[in-house]
């Protein structure tokens, strides 16, 4: 669990970050994640560049990881706010829904 601070910090960085644009793809958002948090933070940005380089994607999961060092998270406060962008997205999917 997040101290206090760490917690202020990740409702920064979220403010920060804004709308993201992360078309998150589940499988590999849980992989991005998972490096992030046993890792670090250059292992993530590595793998995401592999895979998506020169991408919007790439780019953006760049700008939401450098947004979570500046606030000094820690990976797992990190991974944390990629949960959050993804319950969003997952909410806002729900919200405009025009298949129903």
């Amino acid at each position: 669990m997040p101290s206090s601070n760490e917690t202020e910090n990740i409702g920064a960085a979220i403010k920060a970050i804004g709308a993201s644009r992360l078309p998150l793809l589940e499988a590999f958002m849980d992989e991005v994640q998972r490096i992030l948090v046993e890792k670090g933070y250059d292992e993530a940005i590595v793998y995401s560049e592999q895979f998506f380089q020169s991408t919007d994607l790439n780019a953006e999961l760049v700008r939401v990881m450098t947004i979570c060092r500046r606030y000094n998270l820690k990976p797992e406060a990190a991974a944390q706010v990629f949960d959050y962008l993804r319950r969003i997205q997952a909410e806002n999917r729900e919200h405009f829904d025009l298949s129903q």
